[in-house]
């Protein structure tokens, strides 16, 4: 099973969404290799997401100035 899915979008407001699924992935490492691409790749994007389809858990980073930025909500 791929257990890991990133989704990327270009909104200010993280909905997300099917249509905001980049690929899956097998491992987090994988996962996290991709996420590291994309402010380079799409210079759109404002926000990136890994989600663990096991424990539906999600990471959350926003892209600022070409980097991400864990989000982390309180």
């Amino acid at each position: 099973m791929r257990r890991y899915a990133v989704f990327c979008g270009s909104y200010n407001l993280m909905i997300g969404g099917a249509k905001d699924l980049l690929e899956s992935f097998e491992t987090l490492e994988k996962a996290k290799e991709k996420v590291e691409q994309i402010p380079k790749e799409n210079s759109f994007a404002n926000w990136v997401q890994i989600f663990d389809k096991e424990t539906e858990e999600v990471t959350v980073y926003t892209i600022v100035d070409g980097k991400l930025k864990e989000r982390k909500d309180e």
